[in-house]
């Protein structure tokens, strides 16, 4: 599917896969956020995943197993900023043990999880397999191997004056544990570590030449270390990196998921269709604005819509500030998320897989626009028609607004005449109220008010005829001639 960036941004999608990605990008997956697809098999491929993710125990496992392989690989970036190369040679070991644990883990929990997805079913027969490989039955008898030497290693550190000496450990008593038990006695707990851990990986002089005279006490135990590090520098396997990276798609979406549902909002994994023969959404809401918000607010307020059979163009009217911009954007983020294969933000849907999504938002006029800002919109206009096709999908805020009102419907009435031509799913947000009547492929849509103060936005997009005021009250508005205005300029 081909998404601009000015339709990412017209549309608050790169707001919402900010927030996905809110606590950094470290597995780069932005570029994943940004590619929808329109292959239904693989948006089917990857909402599987999202369901078996519903089953918070199974999705527990792959959160263990993200962290365990968070700690690897923050252990191989210490080893490779490393400079002495016995502390780079430890770093390593204790990644590769970090591995071991976090796949055996996963090997041992995901044996008796009801997976039904093709891929988290995949992964399952991979790791038996792998874990039952020579390649990791090598590396674990290894890492204990030299985890069982390096434990073995005992020395002491006699201080005179200003001399540090190592040497051997003679069969002396550790005085630690008995003072540890005197203390006890008293209630003060376990005494504290015997230094505060470093603020930094690397070793000091001193502890260098410490760790380079035990090693000359025990070269066979530091050279089984430097043997273990020069046979699994490459300790991983490219599959299980892969798949780390990749469950991360999920995970993160499902955290952002969470931190945006409650107060009657719910999402949805959505019917997806190629041929839009009905395209709806029930209790559905504006992604990006969700995530900006937090639940002590006051509750989001959820809009539902329908195009059926014929059907083709949603015109949304009503008076400014009613949530028309609000219900484009959202519109438009159910189709493109629906293409991630992401849960939607709404109760149920059924949405397209559209070939192109294009916005038409209005501009601010630019000084680089010599000819004004009409020509501009007219300019972006033609290149969105001549792309479009049966199978796009375009939205459309306020366009040809900058021009007078019988210009503006003109212009309107021929661009809508063409998308309906092309058989497009469109919504256009619009103060030409006669748009909504332009046959049967229009389903008028109104920015309703409450019934008792008409002044009062309730930001429910209801399905009826357009009442024909908001373009008044929008030029009102404009020239400073509504009600409250007037009355507080005679005020003064």
């Amino acid at each position: 599917m081909i998404v601009d960036n000015d339709t990412l941004t017209d549309l608050n999608i790169d707001q919402a896969i900010a927030a996905v990605l809110r606590d950094g990008d470290e597995y780069e997956l932005e570029a994943l956020f940004r590619r929808p697809v329109r292959d239904r098999d693989t948006v089917r491929y990857r909402q599987e995943v999202f369901g078996d993710f519903g089953n918070d125990a199974v999705r527990a496992v792959f959160v263990e197993f993200a962290a365990g392989m968070r700690r690897v690989r923050r252990r191989l970036a210490g080893s490779a900023r490393l400079t002495h190369a016995l502390q780079k040679q430890r770093w390593l070991l204790d990644a590769a043990a970090a591995y071991i644990m976090a796949i055996t883990r996963m090997a041992e929990a995901i044996s008796g999880l009801p997976l039904s997805s093709r891929a988290l079913q995949r992964w399952r027969d991979f790791v038996e397999f792998y874990t039952h490989g020579s390649d990791f039955g090598s590396l674990v008898g290894d890492v204990r191997d030299v985890q069982r030497a390096l434990a073995t290693v005992r020395y002491g550190i006699r201080i005179v004056d200003n001399t540090i000496e190592v040497g051997a450990v003679d069969e002396e008593t550790d005085f630690s544990t008995a003072i540890a038990d005197l203390f006890a006695r008293f209630g003060s707990g376990a005494p504290p570590p015997l230094r505060p851990e470093a603020e930094w990986a690397d070793m000091n002089q001193m502890e260098e030449q410490i760790l380079d005279r035990v090693v000359a006490m025990q070269p066979d135990t530091f050279g089984r270390l430097a043997q273990f590090a020069g046979r699994h520098q490459q300790f991983t396997d490219s599959g299980v990196v892969a798949f780390d990276r990749e469950i991360h798609f999920y995970l993160l979406y499902l955290d952002f998921v969470r931190s945006v549902t409650g107060d009657g909002r719910t999402m949805c994994l959505p019917q997806v269709v190629i041929q839009p023969d009905e395209v709806r959404a029930e209790h559905a809401f504006d992604l990006a604005l969700a995530g900006r918000r937090s639940h002590a607010e006051q509750p989001m307020v959820c809009n539902d819509f329908q195009l059926s059979e014929t059907e083709r163009v949603l015109v949304v009217t009503g008076p400014n500030q009613g949530g028309k911009t609000t219900f484009a954007r959202m519109f438009g983020q159910l189709v493109y998320f629906a293409a991630l294969g992401c849960p939607v933000p709404a109760r149920s849907a059924r949405l397209s897989l559209p070939d192109r999504l294009c916005s038409h938002f209005e501009r601010a006029e630019q000084a680089a626009d010599s000819d004004g800002r009409l020509l501009a919109e007219l300019e972006r206009m033609r290149d969105t028609l001549e792309q479009a096709t049966p199978d796009s999908v375009i939205i459309l805020n306020e366009s040809f607004s900058s021009t007078s009102t019988v210009d503006g419907m003109q212009i309107g009435f021929e661009v809508l005449d063409q998308i309906i031509a092309r058989g497009s799913i469109a919504l256009w947000v619009t103060f030409f109220d006669e748009l909504a009547h332009a046959g049967p492929a229009t389903v008028s849509m109104v920015a309703a008010t409450d019934s008792d103060d008409p002044s009062q936005r309730t930001f429910r997009i209801v399905r009826r005829p357009a009442d024909g005021n908001a373009h008044a009250v929008v030029l009102a508005e404009r020239y400073g001639l509504t009600y409250d205005l007037v009355t507080a300029r005679f005020a003064q």
